[in-house]
């Protein structure tokens, strides 16, 4: 198949210009076995003789030249075409108004030669419907002139190639097999020229067996308006009664297709790729947990606020299983990988930063990829960096929280630390002493190392002493809609009994078990509040409310409207009932922000705003620690006797400064610039493979359903006869005795002489 020779097919009316440009592209690059064949169809231009003239002239051993005695329109001229083909070779059928691009003829022979069962082929251009790039079923602006290679290369990138089967080819540049021409002839002129005759000529040949496909690593520009119209939205709508008549499935089959849309996902990777071939934003790779919460609402927004400067990509890693998100145009991809068997962490991770042309990694929170991390960072020279969000490469706990629940104090003494440990389950194989060395590495050749709050600094340094640390606020933008959010508020009974709030997702180590606790006790004092828990808990997600209304849940909430929720449960006093330590607290900002005071516990960063601010209270260690006095302090809190301290507390939360988002935004491109400006140059790593990124975004190829148009029969004497009547009849159309025939002859006939063309 490799050795098949190729006739290319251009059909000549008028439009000297595209059809200069369109034959220079062919003789710039086409190579192998071929043969270009134009044929003027009696243009009525001067300027088209003139130019058939001067290629004359210049004895191009690859250009042959034909021209019509009189106009037979494109769908004869195309057949024509056909017939003066040498006889072993294939034919592509190519329109004037394009321009072929690097190695088109040779992707478009390395297609036919991979299946015998191919029959036509279309390659990817920028005005094509269903092969339309980069939007589907478009046409795509392609100025004059304009530079194919990045479009090209990133098509060449992102192929595996897999050549899917289509519903129907395009004309513009169209490969059609040989064999396929034996079987079933040429296209019908009567059907619409430019893109019926065209479907029409696919749906027989799937009806011989053979496929209609997509070469998805060619590219052609197609710069001319003739094949697709302003009915592009739906392509069924202008095919013919004739050609739905003939194939009446055909419109169904169509829709279904471009309603599945199977190309997207390689569209979607081709446009990743141009991306980054771009080369104007360099490409920062967020690394999270899949738990949400704060620090994934600190990074969507970062990413959010800085993506004008930086292409941004998430890797959600769990375990084997990594989601990368690429986040561009306002849109985002997913892609969902998993390591290979026998695949390093090393090959993974760099594979995946070769790929998606990664300059610099955020660490956020690692502890669902911990190993992958602190093993492909040990050997991956790419500049990394950290966002201090929890205390975790410290102690696997996290929340420093002790076999009995309670905070250990930030202990560092390793024998006291391995003690905790060995007393619960989880951590009981945990060797602390290598835990903290292989997180300490991790940090020394971090190029940035961010804290947002000053005790969050304070005491990563008290166990990695030698770390430098900045500190950077959280800031917090307009807030951020989620797929879960609940919107239908719960009512609460019309009375004057004011409201304490908890808010967030709440487990363990952030109070549930104590609001449980607090909950209870309330009722059974008859304290003259209620609580209301704006979140969700560790026990349920969906809303509700008890019977005495002391306790409601709300369930997840959009962050935008806190202030709002707060105005429907008449929210007094927002509480922080947690167990461990926070490194910040969206949720502080969020009660500050709606003018509300807060109750927090003595120690982490909550206390640490608190006491700069004023803002609320802060609990001592006996509330903290004991149930029954923490609701006291609650209860004389909201005591409308000390109306005036909660009116000053209130004042004092609303007026207190609040970290913006555009500063933090700021010094975090200043880090992320300082780290690259700093960064070696490192040796190129192989990026993963494409096959494995169009399996990430689920790409499978389309299958057409099993055809129920009846089987071509073969030709006979009589058909071949009809043929020739045809081709006659037809060619002489447009002339007084043609127009006498159309108007004698009985549209059966005519309609029969038409199909046997």
């Amino acid at each position: 198949m490799q050795g098949v020779p190729i006739d290319i097919v251009v059909p000549v009316y008028n439009r000297l210009g595209e059809l200069a440009r369109c034959v220079d592209s062919v003789l710039a690059h086409s190579s192998g076995d071929w043969r270009l064949l134009l044929i003027d169809d009696a243009s009525p231009s001067i300027a088209i003789r003139t130019y058939f003239s001067g290629l004359r002239a210049r004895r191009l051993p690859h250009v042959s030249l034909h021209r019509n005695e009189r106009n037979l329109g494109f769908t004869l001229t195309a057949n024509r075409g056909l017939a003066e083909a040498r006889p072993d070779a294939d034919v592509v059928l190519l329109h004037s108004d394009t321009v072929v691009t690097r190695d088109w003829l040779g992707k478009l022979a390395r297609c036919a030669a991979s299946s015998p069962h191919i029959g036509t082929i279309t390659p990817f251009s920028n005005h094509a419907e269903l092969c339309s790039l980069p939007r589907f079923c478009s046409n795509n602006p392609w100025a004059m002139g304009q530079d194919p290679e990045p479009l090209l290369t990133a098509l060449e990138l992102s192929a595996a190639p897999t050549y899917p089967d289509l519903p129907t080819g395009m004309g513009f540049c169209f490969y059609i097999r040989r064999g396929l021409v034996a079987a079933i002839g040429g296209f019908d002129p009567a059907l619409e020229p430019g893109h019926s005759e065209v479907t029409d000529f696919c749906l027989r040949a799937a009806a011989v067996g053979y496929r209609n496909v997509l070469c998805e690593d060619a590219f052609v520009p197609h710069l001319g308006q003739s094949s697709v119209d302003d009915k592009r939205a739906d392509p069924a709508l202008r095919d013919s009664a004739l050609l739905l008549e003939r194939h009446p499935g055909y419109s169904d089959l169509l829709r279904a297709y471009i309603a599945a849309d199977p190309l997207r996902p390689l569209r979607e990777l081709v446009r990743t790729q141009l991306r980054v071939l771009a080369g104007m934003r360099q490409g920062i790779l967020h690394v999270l947990h899949g738990h949400g919460g704060g620090t994934e609402y600190h990074v969507r927004e970062l990413i959010a606020a800085s993506s004008a400067a930086f292409r941004h990509y998430l890797l959600t890693a769990v375990g084997d299983d990594w989601q990368l998100e690429e986040h561009a145009d306002g849109e985002i991809t997913a892609y969902d990988f998993r390591r290979g068997a026998d695949e390093s962490w090393h090959d993974f991770l760099g594979g995946i930063v070769a790929r998606f042309g990664i300059e610099v990694i955020h660490l956020h929170n690692i502890s669902s990829s911990r190993e992958a991390m602190l093993s492909a960072l040990a050997t991956l020279q790419i500049p990394y960096g950290y966002t201090v969000h929890d205390l975790n490469f410290a102690c696997p706990t996290i929340t420093f929280l002790d076999a009995t629940g309670r905070y250990c104090g930030a202990v560092t003494d390793r024998a006291t630390c391995s003690a905790c440990l060995a007393a619960q389950s989880e951590f009981a194989t945990v060797d602390i002493a290598a835990w903290r060395a292989r997180h300490g590495a991790l940090l020394e050749r971090a190029a940035f190392v961010i804290a947002p709050s000053q005790w969050a600094a304070d005491t990563l340094r008290r166990y990695f002493p030698r770390q430098a640390v900045t500190v950077v606020a959280h800031g917090r933008g307009s807030g951020t809609a989620r797929a879960d959010a609940v919107y239908t508020r719960v009512e609460l009974p019309a009375d004057d009994i004011p409201t304490v709030a908890v808010v967030g997702a709440i487990g363990s180590d952030k109070g549930a078990r104590r609001l449980e606790r607090l909950v209870e006790l309330t009722r059974q004092r008859g304290a003259r509040l209620r609580w209301v828990l704006i979140g969700y808990d560790d026990t349920s997600r969906e809303p509700t409310q008890s019977e005495d209304a002391v306790y409601t849940r709300h369930g997840p909430f959009d962050s935008r409207e806190i202030g709002a929720l707060f105005e429907h449960y008449r929210v007094r006093l927002v509480a922080f009932p947690s167990a461990g330590p926070e490194t910040f607290s969206f949720t502080l900002s969020e009660a500050w922000l709606a003018g509300r005071p807060v109750l927090v516990p003595p120690i982490g960063a909550l206390a640490e705003r608190v006491a700069a601010t004023g803002g609320g209270w802060i609990l001592d260690d006996d509330e903290w620690q004991d149930d029954a006095r923490m609701l006291d302090r609650i209860e004389t809190l909201i005591d409308p006797a000390n109306g005036g301290a909660w009116t000053a507390a209130s004042a004092r939360a609303r007026s207190a400064p609040q970290p913006t988002l555009e500063a933090m935004v700021q010094s975090t491109l200043g880090a992320w610039r300082e780290a690259l400006a700093h960064a070696p140059p490192r040796a190129p790593l192989p990026a993963i493979a494409a096959g494995r990124c169009l399996a990430a975004l689920h790409y499978t190829p389309w299958t057409p359903p099993a055809q129920s148009t009846p089987r071509i029969p073969a030709p006979t004497i009589a058909h071949r006869a009809l043929a020739l009547v045809a081709r006659v009849a037809l060619a002489l159309r447009h002339t007084p005795p043609g127009k006498l025939l159309y108007r004698l002859a009985p549209q059966p006939l005519l309609d029969a002489l038409k199909q046997r063309l």
